[in-house]
């Protein structure tokens, strides 16, 4: 490398075992997620009858399939080592499904939501029947608020269960499901606020409830989808929840500074899945850096944490731009 000397190694062992106990977990709920799910869009598909809240509950339950198959296809991805054809292997299969899942759900809420509108604005009345149980001639409307509310329970149970899997693993995708799951339970108050207005006679009330599922599961599609540009634009690395810069970031700059002879560092790094790679410029105290020590620097920010994958080592000067855009410096 002219002008510079790096170190570049490739973490080949996997995940941490308790990592990987995790990743197993999350897959095996992933699994669970699209059985109950689809249970529970057999059921509402059964009881939907003329209602507009039901119907867009009914597609916002079968669209609830995409994360966890998106998940269970990407972790299958990026299970496979590199070859010829994938050199640095598959770490970005999170961020490319959870794209295509999330490009998915906006659409697909886009679409509801204009029906809903459409619905609204041209004050079509839903009409809601009855049905024979037994000797009983029963509202079907009560079998619907009983669908809704049973349709939450599943996805609000097992989204908690990944929301812990997440921050263990710190797979941002992971956790996007998991809150769309433990949100559900809204949608489900959204649909019964609009069938118990048509037992009231409020005909809007069922459209206004479809708009509101609707605009959920936009809202849901478009941040799974800037979200997952982000990252694959290669932006500053995260927290788990997107609030803050990932601190792992900056723990990596102060091991790497702990180095009794680096003058200095500076760092930039960038996600793929649940790893962080990218480059460390350091700066010798004495002017003197051999590919022992930074051979010695590298070392360091590997051990600073299990995420931190593929480190490129260099010579602080070598950066672009005069060290524009660095995450960490002193």
């Amino acid at each position: 490398m002219s002008g510079a000397e790096a170190v570049k190694l490739r973490d080949m062992r996997g995940l941490p075992a308790a990592q990987r106990a995790a990743l197993a977990h999350a897959r095996r709920l992933c699994w669970w997620s699209l059985l109950w799910m689809s249970l529970v869009s057999a059921m509402m598909y059964s009881v939907m009858g003329g209602s507009q809240a039901m119907k867009t509950a009914f597609v916002e339950d079968l669209l609830s399939l995409l994360p966890p198959l998106a998940f269970l296809i990407a972790s299958r991805f990026q299970a496979r080592p590199a070859d010829e054809e994938y050199v640095n292997g598959r770490t970005r299969a999170f961020d490319i499904n959870f794209l295509i899942a999330g490009a998915a759900l906006a659409g697909f809420g886009l679409l509801l939501l204009w029906d809903g509108l459409h619905t609204l604005l041209t004050a079509t009345h839903p009409v809601i029947g009855t049905v024979l149980i037994g000797d009983a001639v029963v509202w079907k409307g009560w079998l619907m608020i009983g669908a809704l509310l049973l349709s939450a329970i599943p996805p609000a149970i097992l989204g908690r269960r990944k929301l812990k899997l997440s921050r263990k693993l710190s797979l941002k995708p992971l956790h996007a499901d998991a809150d769309m799951g433990k949100a559900d339970w809204s949608t489900a108050l959204a649909g019964v606020a609009g069938i118990v207005g048509i037992g009231f006679g409020l005909w809007w009330a069922d459209a206004a409830a479809a708009v509101f599922i609707s605009a959920s599961v936009l809202h849901d599609g478009l941040t799974n989808l800037k979200g997952a540009i982000r990252d694959m634009h290669d932006a500053r690395p995260q927290r788990i929840d997107r609030s803050d810069p990932d601190p792992l970031v900056g723990k990596v700059h102060d091991a790497v500074c702990g180095l009794e002879w680096v003058e200095t560092c500076r760092v930039r790094f960038h996600e793929e899945g649940f790893r962080l790679s990218g480059v460390v410029f350091v700066q010798a105290r004495d002017g003197v850096t051999t590919p022992g020590r930074l051979r010695q620097a590298h070392e360091a920010a590997r051990a600073a944490h299990w995420r931190i994958d593929e480190i490129i080592v260099t010579l602080l000067g070598e950066e672009p731009e005069d060290g524009e855009g660095d995450q960490a410096a002193t």
